[in-house]
Formats: structure tokens, sequence, C-alpha cells
């Protein structure tokens, strides 16, 4: 069985500073994986390596079997960064229907996969609303949708309930 997350020794370094070190992972396919830690523990570099944000100083790692960053990779991957900004002139429709061009969507099958995701992520009702009269919690909300436009095999979420009240933490918690 290939395994959705692999990591050998995967160390990042910014100059002299550590990111991480010699992280090794092996996370199968269905599994809900986090990190814990404290702030600068390193979370974050792993996530930015694991998406290929960035490229590790030492080490190596997979997808489903492809190379950390690569295409292939990168089309298995739906990612939701800690620091996600949205435009705030399109409707929430408008941007996920450009996310879901990205990845291949047209036509009916885009139209009704923009519905899927705005009534997953409790949206439906702000579905032609401009995304610039959001509050925080619904682009955050509204981002998490984006992210899963592609019905991505593999999610990773950096602080995915940041920005959200505590309702719309458990909504994320459970609904998702």
């Amino acid at each position: 069985m290939e395994l959705a997350v692999r990591t050998q020794g995967l160390t990042k370094y910014y100059g002299t500073v550590r990111g991480c070190q010699a992280v090794s992972l092996a996370v199968p396919p269905g599994r809900i994986f986090g990190f814990l830690g404290p702030n600068g523990a390193g979370k974050s570099t792993v996530v930015k390596l694991l998406t290929g944000l960035i490229s590790p100083t030492a080490g190596s790692g997979s997808l489903f079997g492809q190379p950390l960053g690569s295409p292939g990779a990168n089309r298995l991957l739906g990612f939701l960064p800690e620091h996600y900004r949205v435009p705030d002139w399109p409707t929430a429709t408008e941007l996920l229907a450009y996310y879901g061009r990205l990845s291949g969507l047209a036509g009916g099958a885009l139209t009704e996969r923009c519905r899927e995701v705005l009534a997953r992520v409790g949206l439906a009702e702000a579905a032609q609303r401009k995304v610039g009269g959001f509050s925080n919690g619904m682009k955050q909300r509204l981002a998490l949708g984006a992210a899963l436009m592609h019905r991505p095999p593999l999610l990773i979420l950096d602080e995915p309930t940041a920005a959200l009240d505590p309702l719309g933490r458990l909504f994320v918690r459970w609904r998702n």
C-alpha cells in the first residue's frame, strides 16, 4: 500500500536557524494526522515542505509516491495555508469556480461542485455575496472550500480553525 505521506530525515535550515530536523513520517491513506507543539517547534515548516512551498535542506519525502513539490504530488493535494488571503471582489461562487477551473472542472460539473462545496463549508446562503463583505471566519471556511474543490486524496491544513469562532471550529472539526 502506497503511503499518503512519507518522509525520511526531512530537515530545513533557514541560514543557521533550524526550521525542523530529521522528520520521518509514514502516514497511511485515510488517516487523520496532526502536529502538536509549541510556537516555533517547526510545525509550519514541515507543512511547507510537504506542500512543496519550500525545499528541504536534507532528507526526502513523497505524497502517494510522488516527490514533494512535484506536479504529480501537487495534483493530489488540497492545501489550506495558515495565512490564506482571498480577494475582495469575487463572489464566493466565482472564487470557487476559479479553483475548480484550475483543476479541470467545467460546465455543469463545475457549477454543481461549487454548490456542493459551499454547502459543505456552511456558506450556501452566501454563494452570491462578494467575499469582501465576509467575516474572517467566513473567509477561512471559503479557503477550506477552495482546498476541497478538486476532491484531493490528501488535505493539509495549517491552523484551519485560527479565524473561526467556537461554533465555526466545531463545524470544521466534525463536519469535514
